[in-house]
């Protein structure tokens, strides 16, 4: 399995150009993994300085141009897409990822743990969300969730052998976090981080880059810099649960203590 991370900087409220961005360095690429991962809300920025602004670039996904160009470059390049996108659900607006392949929208994650921010525009996601795609299983999370065990311990549950994460963080402790949780449920920890900054009247964002990918024992097999840049990595998820052992015996410790604390 090859899976791409597209480290990008945001167009502020810009979709069309992000789309753009996205085109040309996937263009670009020296090589394409089977899935490709995107930043969280890669088409929109992050930092507003009204709710309104952000629920004005929301898009329902039953009529979205972001998903419809979404699954062009997918049929382009024959791969499948993870994006963060801002969504429209009647009168609620979600951090949302998006899984689209050629044949559009196959399935989509809301986040559920909101940083302060995120608070101010939208609700909470309730549901984690798997999908296999060559005979490996995915799991979908979005920036601040990697930050509860308790979430990612639902995908161990699962069996996910990958765990998918969009991102726009400014600080390292995410990356830091991603090892613990690698490690914690024996899976690899896909991080796509973006670049740039924004600034709103309240706030200001830098974002580091650094997207990484971390083995299910917790050792970095990528990193990207702190400019814009496209990774393709290699993993052999047979051989990474050969490698297990200790992982699902943590696993297995650690679900024991929790039941006899609650017990």
């Amino acid at each position: 399995m090859k899976i791409t991370t597209v480290q990008m900087d945001v167009n502020y409220k810009n979709k069309t150009a992000n789309i753009e961005t996205v085109r040309k360095l996937l263009n670009e690429a020296d090589s394409l993994g089977e899935v490709v991962l995107l930043p969280e809300l890669f088409s929109t920025g992050y930092l507003f300085n009204d709710p309104s602004e952000i629920h004005a670039l929301s898009e329902s996904l039953d009529d979205s141009q972001t998903l419809r160009d979404l699954q062009a470059i997918a049929t382009l390049h024959d791969v499948v897409i993870v994006a963060g996108i801002a969504e429209k659900a009647g009168d609620c607006f979600y951090n949302t990822a998006v899984l689209v392949d050629k044949h559009g929208l196959k399935d989509k994650y809301r986040k559920i743990a909101l940083t302060n921010v995120d608070k101010q525009y939208f609700s909470r996601g309730r549901d984690i969300v798997t999908f296999e795609h060559l005979g490996v299983t995915f799991g979908l999370a979005i920036c601040f969730d990697l930050w509860f065990p308790e979430i990612i311990r639902l995908y161990a549950e699962k069996g996910v052998d990958v765990l998918l994460h969009p991102a726009n963080f400014g600080g390292e402790q995410s990356l830091h976090i991603a090892r613990a949780r690698a490690i914690e449920n024996s899976m690899f920890v896909f991080t796509c981080n973006r670049i740039g900054r924004e600034d709103t009247r309240a706030i200001s964002g830098s974002y580091c880059g650094k997207s990484q990918a971390i083995s299910p024992t917790g050792v970095p097999l990528m990193l990207c810099s702190s400019g814009a840049e496209v990774q393709t990595l290699t993993i052999d998820v047979d051989a990474g649960k050969d490698k297990k052992v200790i992982g699902v015996n943590l696993f297995d410790e650690m679900t024991e203590i929790t039941n006899e604390i609650i017990g």
